[in-house]
C-alpha cells in the first residue's frame, strides 16, 4: 500500500489547508442539522424527581420567554394520544445504547412522536409538575447565536485530534503509523460532530437529522477506534509486515457500520456495541506484543508507553463506565458530554506525547510553524466576525482583529511554547565551567574517557547510551537526529547517544558543533595531561636508576662483607625495599592485589624456610577483583616485612602463620607464631613495633596485638587495611 501522495501535493501549508476544510465542513455540517430543528429557548436538565426536567434557563426573546418561570418542573408535553415524557433528555440518554433493531426502532419513534409534538401548528402544550399547561410555539429553526456553549466548546477543543494527526503526517508522510493516526483523527472529529448534535439538542432530534447524526457517530467511532489497534501494531515498531491485518480489521469495521445501518442480521449481545471489547483486548494485545519486542530499544519503549497510556487509559475508563454498563443493560455512568471528553484525552496524551517524548520523531519546530499558522488564521477569523457582528469598516476591523490576537492569542502561545516544549538544559556557556572542573583532576587516560563520558551523559541526559567498538571520525546525526554518535577521546570507539533530554528532543546540527568543541578542548587537556605525566615518569626514572645504581650497589656489597647475621639481613631487607620502591614507583596503572599475594607468600616462604620456621598460609574472600595503588601495594609490603622479622627475630618460632581475609573495602592480615612467646601488654616499644604503628595509621586502619591461647599458645598481630 502506498501511504504517500505526490510530492508536489504534500506541504505543511495544503495538507494543513485540507485538514481544516475537512473539519469546516463537517463543523457547517452539525450547525446545518441542528439550525433545523425547532426552537423554544427552552434549556432543560434531568429533575430530581422522576420523568420531570427542570427550566434551568431561558433564552433572551425565545418563544418561551414569560411564558415559563425559570425553575419550573415539567413532567412532558400534551398530545393527543396523552402526555409524552420529555424525560430523559436527549443529552443525557446514550442514543447509541439500544441493543435490538426493536428497541432502536422504539426509540426513533419516540423523537418522531416529540417531533410531532413541537411542529403542531397549534403550538406545544407543556404541563407542569402541578398540573398547569402552558402553550408556546416553537420558531421552526434554531438561530445560529442560540446554539449552545457547548457545542461551539466541544467543537473548538476536539480540533486537537484531527491536527495533532496532520501534524505527524506532514512531516512523517511515508510512515505508516503517521497516516493511521491522520485517518484516526479525521475519523474521530466525524464521531465528535455527530455526538455535538446530541448533546447540543434541547428536547429531542428529528428522527432524519438523529439518524445523520448517529450515522456521522457510528462511522466515525467505528473506523476510529480499530484505527488505534492498528496504529498499536505499526509504531514504535511493525509486528508485522503487509497490510493485510488493516484490511481485515477495516473490513469488519465496515460490515458492523453497514450492518447497523441497513440491519442485515441482529448481533449477539448489542447490536453496535458488542465489537467493542474485543477491540480494547486487541489493542492490549497489541501493546503486549510491543513491550516484548522493544525489550533492548529503550527509545521506541519510551514511545511504546506514551502511546499506550494514550490510547489505553481513556479507552479504559471508557469501557468501564460507557460500554460494559449499556452491554449488561444499564445505563452508563455519565453522561454523553463527559464521554465526549474521555476521548478527547487520547488526542491529549498524543499531543503530550510528541511534545514531551519526541512521539514520532518529531520536532518543536513543527509546533512553533502550527502555532503561527493558527495564529495566522485566527486574526483574519477575527477580522470577519467582527466585520459582520458590529459593521465595522475593514480599516478599522482588521485593527481590532490584531488588538485581539495581539494581546491575548499571542502571549497565550509564546506561555504555551514555554511550558510544554522543554528548554536545553543549560547553555554551552554555563557548561564549560563544569566541564572545565571534571577534567582537571583527570590525571590517566582512563580517567579522561571517564569524564568525557560523564560530560556527554551531563549535557544531553539520554534516554540511551552505548559504546560502539568502531570509531566514528568526527561527531555525526542519525536517524534524523533521534541518535548522536560521539568519537571517544582516543579515537579508538565510539559512543552512541539516544534520545536528547530523556528522549523530549531531536538532536541538530548545533550539538554536533558544541560537541566537536567540547571534543577538542578534552583531547588537547588529556594530551597536555598525557605530556606531563611523560615527563613526570622520566625524571621518575632517572633518579630512581641512579639511587640502584649508587645505594643499591653498597647495600649489596653489605650484604656480603657484615659479619653479623642480623646486620646482614637488616642490610638485605633494606636492599629488597629499594628495589621495591623504584619498580612501584615507575608503575602508573593500578596493581592486582591477587599477584601481590603471590609475591609475599613467595618471599616468606624463603624467610621461614631459611629460620627453619614451617609456614601456614591462608586466602579468604575475593582477591582478584581488588586494584591497588603502587603505594599501597608498598606500604603492605613493608608492614609485612616487619611484621614477619619481629616473629622471627624475638619469638624464634617453630610454626608462623599467616592468614588474609578480604571483603568488600578491608583487607584483614592474621600473623601468628609460637616460639617465646608473651603478653603484648609487656612489650617494649621499639623500631619494629613503633614502624607497625606508624605505617598502619598513615594508611588509616588499625593494629591489635594478642596473646592467644588455642589451638596453643601463641602471639597474633591483626592489621586491617582500607583498601578504598
Amino acid at each position: 500500500m502506498n501511504w504517500s501522495l505526490p510530492k508536489t501535493f504534500i506541504t505543511p501549508a495544503n495538507v494543513l489547508l485540507a485538514v481544516l476544510l475537512f473539519v469546516t465542513v463537517a463543523q457547517i455540517t452539525g450547525i446545518y442539522l441542528l439550525m433545523q430543528t425547532p426552537w423554544t429557548g427552552i434549556n432543560a436538565v434531568t429533575g430530581t424527581l422522576p420523568d420531570t426536567v427542570v427550566v434551568a434557563s431561558l433564552d433572551a426573546d425565545s418563544p418561551a420567554t414569560g411564558k415559563l418561570p425559570v425553575g419550573a418542573v415539567l413532567t412532558g408535553v400534551q398530545t393527543p394520544q396523552g402526555l409524552l415524557k420529555l424525560a430523559p433528555l436527549l443529552y443525557d440518554f446514550p442514543p447509541l445504547s439500544p441493543a435490538t433493531f426493536a428497541q432502536l426502532d422504539a426509540f426513533y419513534q419516540r423523537q418522531a412522536d416529540l417531533h410531532r409534538a413541537f411542529t403542531d401548528p397549534a403550538g406545544v402544550t407543556f404541563v407542569t409538575l402541578s398540573g398547569e399547561n402552558v402553550v408556546l410555539t416553537p420558531l421552526t429553526y434554531t438561530p445560529l447565536s442560540a446554539l449552545p456553549l457547548v457545542f461551539w466548546l466541544l467543537n473548538a477543543i476536539n480540533l486537537i485530534s484531527p491536527l495533532v494527526g496532520v501534524l505527524v503526517w506532514t512531516y512523517r508522510p511515508h510512515q505508516q503509523a503517521s497516516a493511521l493516526l491522520l485517518m484516526h483523527g479525521l475519523f474521530y472529529y466525524a464521531f465528535v460532530i455527530g455526538g455535538v448534535c446530541v448533546v447540543a439538542s434541547e428536547f429531542y432530534l428529528p428522527p432524519d437529522i438523529l439518524r445523520q447524526a448517529l450515522l456521522l457517530q457510528v462511522v466515525g467511532i467505528g473506523i476510529a477506534a480499530p484505527l488505534m489497534v492498528i496504529i498499536l501494531c505499526y509504531a514504535p515498531s511493525p509486528l508485522m509486515r503487509g497490510n493485510g491485518l488493516l484490511w481485515l480489521t477495516l473490513g469488519g469495521s465496515a460490515l458492523a457500520i453497514a450492518n447497523y445501518h441497513y440491519r442485515w442480521f441482529e448481533s449477539p449481545g448489542h447490536m453496535y456495541y458488542s465489537q467493542h471489547p474485543l477491540i480494547y483486548i486487541s489493542a492490549a494485545t497489541a501493546i503486549i506484543l510491543q513491550w516484548r519486542r522493544t525489550r533492548q530499544q529503550p527509545v521506541e519503549r519510551a514511545a511504546l508507553l506514551v502511546l499506550a497510556l494514550s490510547f489505553m487509559l481513556p479507552s479504559t475508563l471508557i469501557v468501564a463506565i460507557h460500554v460494559l454498563p449499556i452491554l449488561f443493560g444499564k445505563l452508563p455512568l455519565v453522561g454523553n458530554t463527559s464521554i465526549l471528553m474521555l476521548f478527547l484525552l487520547i488526542a491529549v496524551g498524543l499531543a503530550v506525547g510528541i511534545l514531551r517524548y519526541r512521539l514520532f520523531d518529531i520536532e518543536f519546530w513543527w509546533l512553533k510553524s502550527l502555532l503561527w499558522l493558527l495564529g495566522g488564521c485566527l486574526v483574519a477569523a477575527i477580522d470577519l466576525s467582527v466585520t459582520a457582528l458590529f459593521q465595522l469598516s475593514d480599516s478599522y476591523a482588521l485593527g481590532v482583529s490584531v488588538m485581539i490576537a495581539g494581546f491575548l492569542y499571542f502571549p497565550l502561545r509564546q506561555w504555551l511554547l514555554g511550558k510544554v516544549i522543554p528548554a536545553e538544559k543549560q547553555n554551552l556557556q554555563d557548561f564549560l565551567p563544569a566541564f572545565s572542573s571534571s577534567l582537571s583532576d583527570a590525571v590517566s587516560q582512563d580517567t579522561f574517557e571517564q569524564r568525557w563520558l560523564e560530560s556527554l551523559q551531563q549535557r544531553f541526559y539520554p534516554l540511551h547510551l552505548e559504546h560502539l567498538p568502531e570509531p566514528v571520525p568526527h561527531t555525526q546525526l542519525s536517524d534524523n537526529g533521534l541518535h548522536l554518535q560521539v568519537p571517544s577521546l582516543d579515537n579508538t570507539h565510539a559512543y552512541r547517544l539516544s534520545g536528547k533530554q530523556r528522549a523530549a528532543r531531536l538532536f541538530n546540527n548545533t550539538d554536533i558543533k558544541n560537541t566537536e568543541s567540547l571534543l577538542t578542548v578534552a583531547r588537547m587537556a588529556s594530551n597536555a595531561s598525557e605530556m606531563r605525566q611523560q615527563t613526570i615518569m622520566e625524571e621518575r626514572r632517572r633518579i630512581m636508576h641512579d639511587l640502584h645504581d649508587s645505594l643499591g650497589s653498597k647495600l649489596l656489597t653489605l650484604t656480603h662483607q657484615l659479619p653479623d647475621p642480623h646486620h646482614k639481613e637488616s642490610a638485605k631487607q633494606a636492599l629488597m625495599t629499594l628495589r621495591d620502591t623504584i619498580r612501584l614507583s615507575l608503575k602508573t596503572t593500578p596493581l592486582r592485589l591477587e599477584d601481590h599475594l603471590a609475591d609475599w607468600r613467595v618471599e616468606i616462604a624463603e624467610r621461614a624456610d631459611a629460620s627453619g620456621t614451617h609456614l601456614h598460609w591462608q586466602q579468604a574472600g575475593s582477591t582478584d577483583e581488588h586494584a591497588l595503588t603502587p603505594k599501597l601495594v608498598l606500604e603492605i609490603t613493608q608492614l609485612l616485612r616487619e611484621t614477619v622479622s619481629n616473629a622471627l627475630k624475638h619469638a624464634a618460632p617453630t610454626q608462623l602463620s599467616l592468614r588474609f581475609h578480604v571483603d568488600a573495602s578491608t583487607l584483614r592480615i592474621l600473623v601468628g607464631n609460637d616460639g617465646q612467646i608473651s603478653d603484648p601488654a609487656t612489650w617494649q616499644a621499639g623500631t619494629g613495633l613503633g614502624s607497625i604503628q606508624t605505617r598502619i595509621a598513615r594508611l588509616g586502619g588499625d593494629v591489635t596485638f594478642q596473646l592467644r591461647a588455642k589451638p596453643k599458645p601463641h602471639n597474633r598481630v591483626v592489621l586491617r587495611i582500607p583498601l578504598i
